[in-house]
């Protein structure tokens, strides 16, 4: 593994259904557009001259060339173009309510497969920018919360249309013009941008426990989809049981995304309670009362369900309520690909092969370097601008949205993650949990 990291390995083109075969492999990502294309002369990573402009423009922009010093800033400012681009496309109404869903998973999925991949360790000075990027992200999706329920009202809730007609901008009109169809369209991309801007970014904020700010920021951020536990149960739960069978947030080997959904978040409720519980038994204080966190993050949710009844009456609280769950729900899938089939046995140390880890770009810069998670569960305090891309550690075939795409499809998902496992069982699992994994019949069997 150390001559590995030693030396320059050439990018690999591999098909999509291809067996990996080394840690070599899987250590690069498999690229859907390089199914049939020979290598590159040099095949050097460094080299983005064969590259299209539009793709070298966007290496420049983000920080991944020489010479773009504000590059590695901006690129953790995507979450927030997201968000502008919600409140403007619900704005704009009718058809453009779509936009932000297929703008991110176009984005995603192409942007990953296209894109090489991140693995930079960059040095920042001003920390305060990438701070920023992490809280305006609450506002921004506030806003747009607000507008989608504005959409979803009978009338022209707090004067808010009228109020932006006076400015010349004629939001009534566009109001008119949108259907049931095209709040379809902002229900499906502002639940997914929920994960992404609202609990991507709270996970990132509770684990400052130093700092009350930021847990509360967090906690609001998580109001949204009605999941205050989870900012006890993963950083008090998840991250000390985490590939143990016990852990309701890591998916066990064969386990479908759908089952597991089930699983998971009955399980995390039932652990957020139990810790806090014990929490407050140590401090001697009552279970119930505003000192109970798990009660003071369902009170925030509370404040927005009304918030929603006050915007668009029972029509606004049935779908905010709804909007929550599925919003929820992109939680419990990136849990589901971030440590499915991974094995760990209870008081063992956490290290960076019990997650599934990658570099892929756009996912990196969309959700705050979360896909570092190898690194992230050895050392889980620390900021994202601090992961490091652990290159070493077991590696998802493609980026997160790709990833998550594919587990709604089971069998599927199940034919790509088996030659991985196998590697992990191969090269990565110890003596103990090989032999674990062989009492309970789910070690894989290795095929050349």
């Amino acid at each position: 593994m150390t001559q590995l990291l030693q030396q320059q390995q050439p990018l690999l083109y591999l098909k999509p259904w291809s067996r990996p075969r080394s840690k070599d492999e899987v250590a690069t990502p498999i690229k859907l557009f390089r199914r049939t294309l020979p290598a590159p002369p040099e095949c050097a990573r460094e080299k983005t001259s064969h590259r299209a402009p539009i793709i070298r423009f966007s290496l420049k922009v983000f920080g991944m060339q020489k010479g773009s010093v504000m590059g590695k800033y901006l690129k953790y400012s995507s979450c927030n173009l997201l968000g502008l681009l919600a409140i403007c496309s619900f704005l704009a109404g009718g058809a453009w309510l779509w936009v932000p869903l297929f703008f991110t998973l176009i984005v995603a999925v192409f942007g990953d497969a296209a894109l090489p991949d991140d693995t930079k360790e960059d040095s920042f000075h001003h920390l305060w920018v990438l701070n920023t990027f992490l809280f305006l992200n609450l506002p921004l999706l506030f806003i747009a919360n607000f507008v989608l329920l504005w959409h979803v009202s009978d009338v022209d809730a707090f004067g808010f249309g009228a109020a932006l007609t006076s400015l010349g901008w004629d939001v009534l009109a566009h109001k008119d013009q949108t259907g049931a169809w095209d709040i379809v369209g902002g229900f499906l991309g502002l639940g997914l941008i929920f994960g992404v801007a609202g609990t991507n970014v709270a996970h990132e904020l509770v684990h400052r426990t130093w700092s009350k700010a930021s847990v509360e920021v967090g906690r609001w951020l998580l109001a949204f989809t009605w999941d205050g536990e989870f900012a006890i149960e993963h950083v008090y739960g998840h991250h000390q049981k985490v590939a143990t069978w016990d852990d309701p947030a890591s998916a066990r080997r064969g386990e479908t995304v759908f089952r597991f959904l089930s699983r998971s978040i009955l399980s995390a409720n039932r652990s957020a309670w139990e810790i806090e519980a014990h929490f407050l038994r140590k401090k001697q204080l009552g279970l119930f009362g505003w000192h109970n966190r798990v009660l003071r993050g369902w009170a925030y949710s509370l404040l927005l369900a009304i918030l929603a009844f006050a915007v668009a009456g029972w029509w606004g609280l049935a779908f905010h309520l709804v909007l929550a769950l599925y919003g929820k729900c992109y939680l419990e899938l990136v849990n589901y690909i971030e440590h499915y089939g991974l094995v760990r046995l209870p008081q063992s140390k956490v290290q960076f092969r019990h997650s599934w880890n990658s570099n892929a770009s756009v996912s990196s810069w969309f959700l705050y370097n979360l896909t570092r998670h190898s690194h992230h569960h050895e050392t889980g305090h620390l900021p994202f601008w601090r992961l490091q891309p652990k290159v070493e550690a077991p590696r998802l075939p493609f980026g997160y949205m790709t990833m998550i795409l594919i587990a709604l499809v089971p069998p599927i998902y199940k034919r790509l993650m088996q030659p991985y496992l196998e590697l992990w069982d191969r090269e990565f699992a110890s003596p103990e949990e090989r032999a674990w994994l062989q009492t309970r019949g789910l070690l894989t069997q290795l095929t050349d």
